[in-house]
């Protein structure tokens, strides 16, 4: 670890909120090597602030991979989808009704626990373009959806469900994606509380994101389906 007269050490706390990352997050970067801390006696972390702050510079810096961990899933996909412009295609195995945290990361439309399917409805009803692959949602996110069709007649936005689907990607205006183990449930992306143990890759490389958007069309054009082995018990057949 770096003892330079100008590179003051910090305690663990303190570096994480510099990070803005969990502590099994902050235990990743440095068993990798990319932040300078070790323990003293009291078992206390000691971390170099310079490391730190570099780290900080190159990751706002990088289009590369950033590792995602647990709690960190609500912060970094649930607000950018959130903060979506244009479109956001999400496929995952669960659909559950959870609710997002009140603070300013969701804009004017958000309200102090508004569920995620209804801040949905609202990005679509505002041009964005929301398209979601699922296994089967949950009663409530069925429930929401029904009824706001018996409302105004129409869906907000389309959903397709696919017995076989247990991918759990999330693509943001087709700039910036999620790959991962979270579901869109509370326990998964919507830990703001403690949920599952969860890892993930948020990613801006644009061969990646092609990748799944070839994917993602395909098993929404049911590219697969003609041949599937499960189409007897698939609803969308």
């Amino acid at each position: 670890m770096t003892n330079e007269n100008d590179d003051k050490l910090i305690c663990g706390r303190t570096a994480r909120k510099y990070l803005n990352c969990s502590k099994a997050e902050f235990e990743w970067l440095v068993s990798q090597g990319y932040i300078q801390a070790c323990r003293d006696e009291q078992m206390r972390w000691k971390v170099s602030k310079k490391s730190v702050l570099d780290y900080v510079e190159r990751s706002h810096s990088s289009s590369g991979p950033r590792l995602i961990i647990n709690d960190n899933h609500y912060k970094e996909v649930v607000t950018r989808i959130c903060n979506a412009k244009s479109s956001i295609k999400i496929m995952t195995a669960d659909f559950k009704l959870f609710r997002l945290k009140s603070d300013d990361s969701h804009g004017k439309l958000d309200a102090d626990g508004t569920p995620l399917i209804n801040y949905l409805i609202k990005k679509a009803e505002k041009g964005v373009s929301v398209r979601i692959i699922l296994s089967s949602p949950s009663k409530n996110v069925d429930e929401e959806l029904t009824e706001y069709y018996r409302t105004i007649k129409f869906y907000p936005f389309s959903t397709k469900n696919c017995i076989r689907n247990h991918a759990k990607v999330v693509i943001i205006d087709d700039e910036i994606a999620y790959v991962g183990s979270a579901n869109a449930t509370k326990a998964g992306l919507g830990q703001h509380t403690k949920g599952n143990f969860e890892v993930g890759i948020l990613t801006e490389d644009s061969g990646i994101i092609t990748s799944l958007k070839t994917l993602f069309s395909k098993i929404w054009d049911g590219d697969f389906c003609d041949k599937c082995h499960r189409r007897n018990y698939c609803s969308e057949w």
